[in-house]
């Protein structure tokens, strides 16, 4: 049993064995304190780090000197979220939905309603469970945003940020009652009339003429939609980000309403033509997209994949289709209407780890005895658990994403009503691909008996310990799977079960596969697996399934190839 601990907020790191206090400064600060410990022991150090944490919050906590108003920024803040809420009712035409995105069409005015409070219910039920939990991350972009250069204690800062979340909350809720009241004011007769003056000339002007926003002017506001109402985040919100500079670097920053379907097939054909690697290979850093393009013609380098392709152009149909709500783009969505076939051979797709391959990987050194942690694919007598041995196991029985693996913290492994599960979710510093992707995933027994809960107890005793502490961020995402990834690659090659298409993501596909062949429901299916539903029921009402139903489903993964002698009763 791993024992209850409360969160430790201590900062501490490890070099060559010795312990170091490292903490940020807080804003307006720039920089960061780094105070060696002097010691290899961690109590010591955990004790010495607490004591620096106390000392730092106090030193901080002075009053702002600046006169920021607290509560004169909120309702300032206030006005402006009940203003951009009216303005988005008033610009969604008559049928379509306000805050819904997913809505069969063509629309049927109450199934729309309908979705439009299901939306608005589940942003009430995040906002008042972030406020009610005193989670000040979900506040911190805004914050900052409000703050806009103030230097406010943390105190102060936490103030702003739970006021944030009740003005939130205040907005939201306006706008629901928007929704099932009408949004025009009461008209009362005994006020006089208002004197009408002509429109000015500039409103007179066509969509796009004069002064109308460019696509780079717009995007901001975009993009905070789509993360503070649409759960955008992690992978989904950074790859949406790069489909947009790579369309305004093939067709120009322009006026939004200019954009025609011709600019669309242009992106759509410089997509074809770019090598899949033209973002990681030293050979084209720098270079611009089309010249990417036209160095490649010919050669046999593979090309984006039409997942990808599709991937990007169903960011742009989002985009344009809130531009098309707004009134800042008319006419039919130019990112609709393309093809993405999938032309891939079946040896060429993802495949499962099965039979001879997975009994293979699990029979080697890693699992069976290496003979140093540097030479792992070595056989010996040792056996080292660490990310390398428990990342392939977890990945076989849960088919979780690596990257919600690799960032689990000691308090992600958590237990209710006797269930050991894991907690996916973005608190902190984590983060997860979509609001879907936010789930519990209950232990397998067989990791259970392998003993991963002994091993969490032993590596990570405090609430904000790694699970996997080796693990360093790396790469173009800054991800923490990053070195464990092209471990992954090179000890497949080195043990002789290498193949392409038969990769870490792999694990996920089996995972998928057995739970169908095993008749488990779609809806745990994809609580588990954190995918989105595509019928309106699913993606709406299938959330939060029993635990107990999620436990015996996840039990229900089993593979007879796998036989490791480990497993402890």
């Amino acid at each position: 049993m791993l024992p209850q601990c409360s969160h430790n907020r201590s900062h501490i790191t490890r070099k060559r064995g010795v312990f170091t206090y490292r903490r940020r400064l807080p804003r307006p600060h720039a920089g960061e304190i780094t105070v060696s410990l002097g010691t290899t022991s961690f109590w010591p150090a955990q004790a010495m780090a607490e004591a620096l944490d106390n000392a730092f919050d106090c030193f901080f906590a002075q009053p702002s000197m600046s006169g920021f108003d607290i509560k004169a920024a909120l309702r300032a803040y206030l006005r402006s979220e009940l203003q951009r809420l009216r303005a988005k009712h008033l610009a969604t035409p008559y049928g379509e939905p306000v805050h819904a995105t997913e809505v069969d069409y063509p629309y049927d005015v109450h199934a729309v309603r309908e979705a439009d409070l299901n939306a608005i219910d589940w942003q009430l039920r995040q906002r008042r469970k972030d406020l009610r939990e005193r989670n000040v991350e979900a506040a911190a972009y805004r914050s900052e945003e409000v703050v806009n250069g103030h230097p406010l204690s943390p105190t102060e800062r936490v103030e702003l940020a739970l006021g944030i979340l009740r003005a939130n909350i205040q907005a939201l809720q306006q706008s629901r009652d928007w929704l099932t009241q009408g949004l025009a004011e009461e008209i009362k007769l005994d006020e006089p009339a208002p004197e009408l003056s002509p429109p000015a000339q500039s409103a007179l002007e066509p969509i796009g003429a004069g002064g109308a926003p460019k696509l780079s002017e717009v995007l901001p506001t975009f993009l905070d939609f789509m993360v503070r109402d649409q759960g955008w985040r992690g992978q989904t919100l950074a790859q949406s980000k790069t489909t947009y500079d790579m369309f305004i670097e093939c067709c120009g920053d322009r006026a939004v309403s200019q954009y025609q379907r011709k600019d669309l097939r242009d992106f759509y054909d410089l997509l074809r033509g770019l090598p899949a690697l033209y973002s990681k290979s030293k050979e084209w850093s720098g270079l611009p997209l089309a010249e990417i393009v036209e160095r490649t013609k010919g050669s046999d380098h593979q090309r984006l994949t039409m997942k990808t392709m599709k991937r990007h152009f169903s960011a742009l149909g989002r985009l344009f289709t809130y531009l098309r709500r707004r009134g800042e783009y008319v006419g039919e969505n130019p990112a609709h209407g393309f093809e993405f076939p999938d032309k891939r051979r079946a040896k060429d797709k993802r495949k499962m780890w099965e039979g001879g391959p997975l009994k293979k990987l699990f029979a080697s050194p890693v699992w069976r005895g290496c003979l140093s942690e540097g030479r792992r694919s070595t056989p010996g007598s040792k056996i080292i658990e660490d990310e390398k041995y428990w990342l392939p196991i977890l990945g076989l029985f849960h088919g979780n994403r690596l990257e919600e693996f690799a960032q689990l913290r000691r308090s992600d492994v958590r237990c209710s009503d006797g269930i050991w599960f894991l907690d996916i979710n973005d608190e902190g510093t984590k983060q997860v691909k979509n609001e879907q992707s936010k789930r519990r995933v209950p232990i397998h027994p067989r990791v259970k008996k392998l003993g991963l809960l002994k091993y969490v107890e032993r590596v990570a005793p405090n609430a904000s310990d790694q699970v996997f502490p080796n693990l360093r961020p790396g790469g173009a995402d800054n991800k923490l799977g990053f070195t464990f990834t092209k471990w992954w690659t090179r000890y497949r090659q080195d043990i002789g079960v290498y193949e392409k298409g038969l990769d870490y993501h792999s694990f996920r596909h089996g995972v998928a596969t057995k739970l169908a062949a095993a008749g488990v429901s779609l809806d745990a299916r994809n609580e588990l697996l954190g995918h989105e539903g595509k019928s309106v029921d699913e993606r709406v009402y299938q959330k939060g399934l029993p635990l107990k139903v999620l436990a015996d489903a996840v039990a229900r993964v089993e593979w007879p190839e796998f036989t490791l002698g480990a497993e402890k009763a």
